[in-house]
C-alpha cells in the first residue's frame, strides 16, 4: 500500500476517534455531574465549582475503561464509510488486497493501544486517586490495602494480610506448610527490612504459644511493601511491572497483581482484535447493511466480549486455568476466527 493511501486511512481514523472520544467524554462528564449534584449539596458558586472538579477527576478513569470500545466504533464507522462511498472498490481495483487495506487499521490500533497503556490509563488512575481524596475531604488520609494473599514459589509458606499500610500491618497470618506451623499477629510494625510482631499466637503441632512481641526479618523487601499499598486495580503498568520484577526476586507469588498486569497487556490486544472484527462486520461490500444493522452487531459483539472476559476471570479465581492462558486466550481465539471469516468472505 502506498504511503499516501496509508496516511489517508490512518488520519481518517484519528479524526473520527477524536470526535467520538470528545463526544463520549462529554457524555461521561454530564452523567457524572448529574450524579454529583444528587449526592452533594450545591448552594453557592464554590460548591458548584467543587462538583465540576469532581466530575472532571472521575471522568478519565471511566473513559479509559471503555476506550477500546470507542476504537471499535471508530474502526467500524471508518470501514463502513469507505465501503458505502465505494472507496474500497477503488482501492481493490488498483491492486490492493483486503489484507493490505487492514494495515492502516492494525497500525492505528497499535498506536492507540500504546497511548492507552502508557499515558491514558496512568492519568486515569491519578485522577481517580485525587477524586477519592477530594470526596473524602481529607487529602492526608493514609491509604491501605486489604485482604492480600501471598504465596512463595516453593509453596512452603502462605501469608495473609488483612490490612497493610506504609509502616504497619493489621492482621497477619503466616501458614508454614513445611513445618506445620501457624503464626498469627494482631499488628506488625515495619522498619526497613525488620518486622516487629505484636500480640503473636504460634500454633505448632496443636500446641498454642502466646508471645507478646517477636522480631523477625521481613518476608519480602520494603520496596514490595510500598507498592502493595494500592490494590491491583489502582496500579498502572509501570508499578505492576516493578511488582512483577520484585516478586520474582523475592520468590513470592501475587496472583491478583499478576492477573492485573496480564489484563492490561491483553487489553492492548483488544484494539487489534476489534480492528479485525470491524472488518468482519463491514467486508465484503454489502449495500443492504444499514447503520442500524451495523450498530446492533457492534453492541452484540461488545456484550459478547465482556461476557467472555467475566467467564475467564471466574475460571482464574477457581484455579481452573492459569492467568496467562486466560488473559490471552480470548484475543487469540477471536483473532483467528476473524481472520478465518475474512479469508472465507473474500475467497
Amino acid at each position: 500500500m502506498s504511503k499516501t493511501l496509508f496516511k489517508y486511512i490512518f488520519k481518517m481514523q484519528l479524526k473520527i476517534m477524536i470526535f467520538i472520544s470528545l463526544f463520549v467524554f462529554c457524555l461521561i462528564l454530564l452523567f457524572d455531574f448529574a450524579e454529583m449534584t444528587r449526592k452533594l449539596p450545591i448552594s453557592n458558586l464554590e460548591e458548584s465549582i467543587f462538583t465540576i472538579k469532581l466530575s472532571f477527576l472521575r471522568a478519565p478513569s471511566t473513559f479509559c475503561e471503555i476506550m477500546h470500545y470507542i476504537y471499535f466504533v471508530t474502526a467500524v464507522f471508518c470501514l463502513w464509510h469507505l465501503c458505502r462511498s465505494h472507496q474500497i472498490t477503488v482501492i481493490k481495483s488498483i491492486g490492493h488486497s483486503p489484507q493490505q487495506i487492514l494495515y492502516p487499521f492494525i497500525s492505528c490500533a497499535l498506536f492507540v493501544a500504546a497511548i492507552w497503556l502508557l499515558i491514558c490509563h496512568p492519568i486515569g488512575l491519578i485522577c481517580e486517586e485525587l477524586y477519592n481524596q477530594d470526596i473524602l475531604n481529607n487529602s492526608s488520609i493514609k491509604e491501605t490495602n486489604n485482604d492480600i494473599w501471598i504465596s512463595f514459589q516453593n509453596n512452603d509458606q502462605i501469608i495473609f494480610i488483612k490490612s497493610i499500610g506504609k509502616e504497619k500491618i493489621d492482621g497477619l497470618c503466616v501458614f508454614d506448610t513445611k513445618n506445620n506451623n501457624r503464626t498469627f499477629a494482631n499488628q506488625v510494625i515495619i522498619k526497613d527490612n525488620t518486622w516487629l510482631l505484636n500480640g503473636v499466637v504460634v500454633i505448632s503441632d496443636d500446641k498454642i504459644k502466646n508471645v507478646d512481641a517477636m522480631e523477625i526479618v521481613g518476608f519480602f523487601s520494603p520496596d514490595l511493601v510500598r507498592l502493595l499499598l494500592k490494590t491491583p486495580r489502582k496500579q498502572n503498568i509501570y508499578h505492576l511491572y516493578k511488582i512483577y520484577e520484585i516478586q520474582r526476586k523475592d520468590r513470592v507469588l501475587l496472583k491478583l497483581y499478576e492477573l492485573e498486569l496480564h489484563k492490561l497487556l491483553a487489553n492492548c490486544m483488544n484494539f487489534i482484535i476489534f480492528a479485525l472484527i470491524s472488518a468482519v462486520i463491514c467486508f465484503p461490500i454489502n449495500r443492504y447493511k444499514t447503520r442500524t444493522s451495523i450498530a446492533v452487531q457492534v453492541i452484540l459483539i461488545s456484550i459478547f466480549v465482556r461476557f467472555v472476559n467475566n467467564i475467564l476471570e471466574s475460571l482464574i479465581y477457581g484455579d481452573v486455568i492459569s492467568i496467562p492462558i486466560a488473559c490471552w486466550s480470548m484475543g487469540f481465539i477471536l483473532g483467528c476466527i476473524s481472520i478465518a471469516i475474512l479469508i472465507w468472505k473474500e475467497a
